[in-house]
């Protein structure tokens, strides 16, 4: 892993060129200049290279448009030395006798690297954060899997699925809502309180993901209590002809066929101004696990966007839109209509209802979309960076649900919710290595059912007014860097609904509070660094975690609010219940270590929650649509303690072999107990032979990899179905003695999966052509993964092939 390694000397760069500086101030006048570009192999800028003079210990970074400046130089020869993540070094010796430009075009590695990630001139990660970073050739490696999928590759992150086309991140054990996943520098806000709701966002746009794992992130306000998950396209090309990339892939299972492009240039006449257009299609039909089809599980996609900007030294301004549509088909042996079929369900295999292959998508199924539209500019006065941003998104959710006649088209649930955003910030560098940061964050929600579901809402309408104050300073010295940060944000919700008796409530609520965190990074030596961050974060509750009513048909199960009475399902005042607000004590430690052929990082943290709130097992019920598993929202006192450990060791200079191992421990403090639906622990070993040439062809590769994941031996215990049922036909709780939590089946057990990989490029003239085939599952294991909200029914996925075709130019 070179982040360790490069992370290091790219943030030096900064420290030394403020002290260096001041260092130069007390020499005679020197006013020569070297300046010049840093570019890629096809002559576009690369922002964020490091430039480094090593007579002078004076170092700085490459600017959005890729150019370099260093001023007040004495006459004199000087080594410069330009890296880049993902780049081969390269050095560049200067007779300075008069002021020079010098443009260096950098070549590719094979190298999988980590890297800083800075967008819209802003920091997206401070230098006390613990993070990991999948970079443009990491994420070339897997195109063509969802966002969820896609963070697997980072150690420390899993996932939570709703069969095998949604799966939402899960960062050291928490999701949803304590997860905050920032779109091209926006929130983004949809329906994401529900595990079966996957993030609405094309990945195709992303040239880097960035997984801050700390409380840190405290300026991109509530609901980071587990992280931030920062997706951010590259920056729009300023002084370049038209390119772009062309991907073509297809999946043997669910026999899919995805297509993607992106075309992008800038205004040769007009200096500075850039733009993109980019678009994704996407046709799956029925997955298959290792011994049966899947039925109801296709899905369809298509997703657009573009963006304009104008880009200068100074200033700049930015304007991005963004289309996101899909119908996603669930799992049809879910749906039960009886006790009886419950029962069945949770037993057989195959699926109830399993049927031949089809691109069909029948109920139950999710129809989503999400338009987002973000206006961004900055203006840099002198040691002063200002930053205005506007977000505004409209999503738009139906779920579906097995009904006949005349309601069969229509949909069981259904929202509209609007979201605007602004955000404001002020950076000021400071002498002595010291820089300040100051903001304010506002968002404005209006969420609405669609009319005619002839159902009770399964949320009500509200209104959320947010806002939120930050400040942070940051604190460089040689040898340690530090960063400090505090929030306030207050949260207002007008709430409308109808309850069982379908009669109409109202509600106002408000929620303020306050966070702070602490981070600091120690270099041990040259080889290795310390990074430890402590943070206390809170959260608003979602309006659904207080109201939900009902069924959920997408997570097959009846869920309900906080705020519903268990025994009446009345909707209650906030104050009639024992409600306190959702709080967390977050420590993380990271030791990085990059010393010859070793790369180490080994990561440890405590996630203390007060009051977390989680859907709790409480039975089965039944109602006009069916019979579910039975749910509802509760709190208790949660602990997340776990260990992320990633080795890269260098055999060769062609093979490498990579270890990532996660390991978690949850419990239930309260109780004394565990909790459900949490990761269980894992390991991963990975080989990797490449070569930089091969003839003609370049960038080959071949990887092997196989993946461990243990039996969750830390669940709840399990009541079984059929002894749910009789004490339900019977009139009992079965939590009336044991109010503890419990589970509908014990946990699947353990598996092992084997993947490789295979991909070469062949230049052609100006462009270059990439060829890629994959297997995962390759011995297709039957297999049930735990968090996977549909392991009640059915097994995970087959064996999969993908074979895919990049054309860039």
């Amino acid at each position: 892993m070179q982040l360790c390694c490069n992370l290091r000397k790219a943030l030096l760069s900064v420290i030394i060129l403020v002290h260096g500086t001041s260092l130069l101030s007390g020499q005679p006048p020197c006013n020569l200049i070297i300046s010049g570009k840093v570019l890629d192999e096809t002559g576009k800028p690369l922002p964020g290279a490091t430039i480094w003079i090593k007579e002078l210990n004076l170092g700085l970074v490459s600017t959005a448009e890729g150019t370099y400046s260093f001023t007040q130089l004495c006459p004199g020869t000087y080594s410069l030395e330009f890296k880049f993540l993902g780049f081969e070094t390269q050095q560049r010796s200067v007779d300075l006798v008069k002021s020079e430009w010098v443009d260096i075009r950098l070549l590719t590695t094979n190298e999988i690297l980590e890297e800083v990630v800075i967008s819209d001139h802003r920091e997206v990660v401070s230098k006390g954060n613990n993070f990991s970073t999948l970079s443009a050739k990491q994420l070339d490696e897997v195109k063509g899997r969802s966002l969820g999928e896609t963070l697997q590759g980072v150690t420390g992150v899993n996932t939570i699925q709703t069969g095998p086309a949604i799966f939402k991140p899960v960062i050291h054990g928490v999701h949803s809502q304590r997860i905050l996943i920032l779109n091209n520098g926006i929130r983004q806000e949809g329906q994401q309180w529900g595990a079966e709701h996957a993030p609405e966002i094309d990945p195709f746009i992303a040239t880097n993901l960035v997984v801050i794992k700390d409380a840190g992130a405290i300026k991109y306000g509530t609901d980071a209590i587990g992280g931030v998950v920062v997706v951010t396209p590259a920056e729009l090309p300023a002084d370049q002809p038209i390119g772009g990339d062309f991907h073509l892939i297809g999946n043997s299972n669910g026999r899919a066929g995805i297509v993607s492009g992106l075309l992008e240039g800038s205004i040769l006449k007009s200096k500075g101004w850039g733009w993109r257009v980019q678009g994704t299609s996407k046709t799956s039909g029925d997955s298959h696990a290792a011994d049966y089809n899947l039925s109801n599980t296709g899905f369809r996609e298509l997703n657009y966007s573009a963006s304009t900007g104008y880009h200068k030294e100074n200033k700049g301004f930015e304007i991005f839109y963004s289309h996101f549509n899909t119908t996603i088909g669930i799992l049809r042996g879910a749906s039960t209509n009886s006790t009886e079929d419950l029962e069945n369900a949770f037993e057989r295999e195959p699926p109830q209802y399993t049927e031949d292959f089809t691109y069909a998508i029948d109920q139950p199924r999710q129809e989503v979309s999400h338009d987002l539209v973000k206006l961004n500019g900055h203006i840099r006065n002198g040691k002063n960076l200002f930053n205005l941003q506007y977000g505004f998104q409209y999503n738009n959710r139906e779920e579906y649900d097995v009904r006949r006649g005349s309601l069969k088209e229509v949909p069981a649930l259904g929202y509209k919710l609007f979201t605007q955003t602004l955000d404001f910030e002020w950076e000021t560098t400071l002498r002595s290595g010291r820089s300040r940061s100051r903001g304010i964050n506002g968002m404005w929600q209006d969420n609405n059912k669609i009319d005619g579901t002839q159902t009770i809402p399964f949320i009500p309408n509200f209104t959320n007014y947010s806002g939120g104050l930050f400040w942070i300073e940051k604190i460089s010295t040689p040898r340690w860097d530090w960063d400090f940060g505090a929030r306030y944000d207050y949260r207002y919700y007008e709430v409308a609904g109808f309850d069982f008796k379908n009669e109409l409530y109202r509600s106002t609520l408000s929620f303020g509070n306050a966070s702070a965190a602490a981070g600091a990074t120690f270099k041990l030596n040259r080889t290795s660094s310390l990074t430890s961050n402590l943070g206390s974060t809170w959260r608003p509750p979602n309006v659904a975690e207080l109201y939900s009513l009902g069924t959920h048909q997408s997570a097959a199960a009846i869920e309900y609010g906080l705020l519903l009475d268990e025994t009446t399902n009345e909707v209650l005042d906030l104050n009639e219940v024992d409600f306190k607000l959702e709080q967390a004590l977050k420590w993380v430690n990271t030791y990085r270590m990059e010393s010859g052929p070793w790369q180490v990082e080994l990561s440890g943290y405590l996630n203390y929650i007060y009051n977390y709130i989680y859907l709790k097992p409480r039975g089965v019920t039944q109602n006009t649509r069916g019979v579910f598993p039975y749910f509802r929202y509760s709190q208790t006192n949660a602990s997340f303690l776990g260990a992320d450990f990633m080795a890269h060791y260098t055999l060769t200079t062609a093979l490498t072999v990579k270890t990532k191992i996660s390991l978690l421990r949850a419990a239930d403090e309260t109780q004394e107990d565990y909790l459900i639906f949490i990761p269980s622990n894992r390991a991963e070993v990975s080989f990797r032979y490449q070569l930089d040439k091969v003839g003609s062809w370049k960038d080959f590769y071949v990887d092997l990899t196989g993946n461990y994941v243990a039996r969750q031996n830390r669940a709840p215990r399990v009541i079984p179905i059929e002894d749910i049922i009789d004490a339900k036909e019977m009139g009992v709780d079965i939590l009336a003695q044991d109010p503890r939590n419990f589970d509908f089946l014990p946990p699947p057990e353990a598996y092992f999966l084997l993947g490789a990989n295979l991909g070469i490029s062949k230049p052609i003239h100006n462009s270059l052509l990439h060829f890629r085939i994959s297997i995962q599952n390759a011995l297709n294991e039957s297999y049930r993964e735990y968090t996977n909200r549909m392991r009640y029914y059915a097994d995970d996925l087959g064996r999969n092939v993908t074979i895919a075709l990049k054309y860039s130019f």
